[in-house]
């Protein structure tokens, strides 16, 4: 029998079972794509100061990062604040509505720097939706309503987030509100950073120190329904409750909304932190630099698209970059840490302790240990418990109202050695802690966030999938909870947060808003057909369309 009429048969359907695959590999894919996007974040040492060419130096690192082969998939990358140009090498920033495209302005027409033009180039070249930071400068009496005096120079500077679409276009700009230690202006009107992509997610972006507050990180959520936040940050960590990924993950997760944390990577001057999270579902990548040098490096996660109730199993697994323990990061310290209602453990004596009872102020936390100790030669962290309700002030006279539950490392049994680090090189803990478990009753408020707060000795979260937390509304209190819930070593932290948003830009804005809110339904109604005199059931649906629209003018 010929052969030849067989084995060409057998060929066809090879060649017929190879396309059915490939054609159910690219509907997979496709299908894959509604589900999720690919972001990036670059964790981005600056030049050092005094540096010469240094704008130079970022522009070709930033154009390199985003025209590598890591960044091929990403659809969006976000750069970290204050890595790009100083004070001295600004530009003007064209807004939403002024529809400009950098990239393709003749010479005539361009008014904006060099650095700008050319990323606006990259945005479009890579087809990529693009955040960096930048310094920007703007003529003051462009602002007709500001009566604040100008600068002698007639212009006002900014610490600005700008956002670039697959065509270069600018469809975003934000001027930072709360400004740390920097020499900037703030925009009179408040101004909130909103845009939307073409795969279907609609982002709000703020600046580093801005996440502590409710206007504009916050409302974003609250009042807008943003579900995808970008946080482009010089962060300076601070011991024991606020180092970077730390916030960045309780932030997420307390509000249960992705973000996207960009960080300068400058240990040696205390900034450090980058990753994406995935609200409750935890940390996506997150890194922590803690060596003497910064680094370069664009991190990506597939991230869910958080209107799909998807499994994020199937999506993509959680990576959380481990450098050596802290030697040469500088951190700060929680300057409230003495004044906690807190005890001394001892886990020589005493391994479990059941149904503690600590309060302070209006604020009492209930406390379930149990531990295992190992015997070890180096020096040992001790631990605390604590609680706090009071008051915590930040630079310029703005504040929260705090309140905390939580267990602590400290260096020696004295309360004023918490929150520190041991002796670089002898980092150890004696104490595993087998589970964990904090509750307490936090008093209802309108500006409020509360948030699982947790730190090992490489200064990364502990991964949500050791952990349990709850928050119930139990009358005019919130029931909360957190449990660890798999043995873990080398804790530093493990505790409830909760922001009490207060101060006079958060009821500020909060009246203004409803003002103007409710001037616009007697004035006007809504102009969605879905919201016309309530009608639908989904107000708050209503009131996010309506603020959307205000906010993007």
């Amino acid at each position: 029998m010929n052969s030849k009429p067989i084995q060409i048969l057998k060929l066809i359907f090879s060649v017929l079972l190879f396309n059915k695959r490939c054609s159910s590999l690219r509907q997979s894919d496709g299908l894959a794509e509604q589900f999720y996007y690919i972001a990036g974040v670059a964790e981005f040492r600056p030049e050092a100061i005094g540096t010469t060419d240094a704008l130079s130096t970022h522009l070709q690192a930033y154009k390199e990062m985003i025209g590598s082969v890591e960044a091929e998939d990403v659809d969006i990358i976000v750069f970290p604040e204050g890595t790009l140009n100083k004070d001295f090498q600004l530009t003007y920033v064209p807004s939403k509505k002024d529809n400009v495209i950098p990239c393709s302005l003749s010479e005539e027409d361009n008014i904006y720097a060099d650095f700008l033009v050319e990323l606006s180039c990259a945005a479009q070249r890579f087809k990529k939706y693009l955040v960096i930071n930048l310094t920007e400068k703007e003529i003051c009496w462009i602002n007709a309503n500001d009566p604040r005096p100008c600068s002698h120079n007639g212009l006002n500077i900014f610490n600005t987030n700008v956002v670039f679409d697959r065509d270069g276009r600018v469809i975003s700009r934000y001027r930072k509100t709360h400004v740390y230690v920097e020499n900037k202006n703030t925009s009179y009107e408040q101004e909130y950073g909103i845009f939307e992509t073409d795969f279907g997610v609609r982002f709000g972006h703020f600046i580093c120190f801005d996440i502590l507050f409710y206007t504009p990180a916050q409302e974003l959520v609250e009042r807008f329904g943003i579900t995808d936040i970008i946080f482009t940050s010089k962060f300076y960590s601070e011991l024991p409750f606020l180092t970077a990924a730390q916030l960045q993950m309780g932030w997420s997760w307390g509000n249960n909304v992705n973000l996207l944390a960009a960080g300068a990577s400058y240990p040696v001057n205390g900034s450090t932190g980058s990753g994406i999270y995935a609200g409750e579902n935890g940390i996506l990548v997150s890194v922590m630099v803690t060596g003497n040098v910064g680094e370069r490096k664009l991190y990506k996660a597939k991230v869910p698209k958080r209107n799909l109730n998807i499994s994020l199993s199937n999506l993509t697994s959680s990576t959380m970059t481990a450098y050596n323990l802290p030697k040469y990061l500088r951190l700060l310290k929680d300057p409230q840490i003495e004044n906690f209602n807190s005890i001394l453990l001892n886990f020589q004596q005493e391994t479990d302790m059941d149904g503690k009872t600590l309060c302070h102020g209006n604020l009492c936390c209930q406390f379930n240990i149990s531990t295992s100790t190992m015997n070890s030669s180096m020096p040992n962290y001790y631990y605390r418990l604590g609680v706090f309700d009071g008051k915590r002030t930040y630079e310029k006279k703005e504040w929260n109202n705090i309140k905390i539950c939580s267990l602590y490392a400290c260096v020696t049994e004295s309360v004023s050695s918490c929150g520190e680090l041991s002796t670089p090189g002898n980092l150890n803990s004696s104490a595993v802690f087998l589970s964990i478990s904090i509750k307490g009753l936090f008093k209802r408020s309108k500006h409020l966030l509360i948030m699982p707060n947790s730190l090992k000795s490489n200064l990364l979260p502990v991964p949500a999938s050791k952990i349990n937390w709850s928050k119930s509304l139990q009358g005019d209190s919130y029931e909360v909870s957190h449990q660890l819930t798999s043995e873990t070593d080398n804790l530093l932290t493990f505790g409830i947060y909760a922001n009490y948003y207060e101060g006079n830009a958060a009821e500020r804005m909060h009246l203004s808003y409803f003002r103007k809110f409710y001037f616009l339904i007697m004035l006007y109604g809504f102009t969605d057909s879905s919201c016309i005199n309530f009608q639908t059931t989904d107000k708050k649906k209503c009131v996010m369309i309506e603020n959307t629209r205000e906010a993007e003018q």
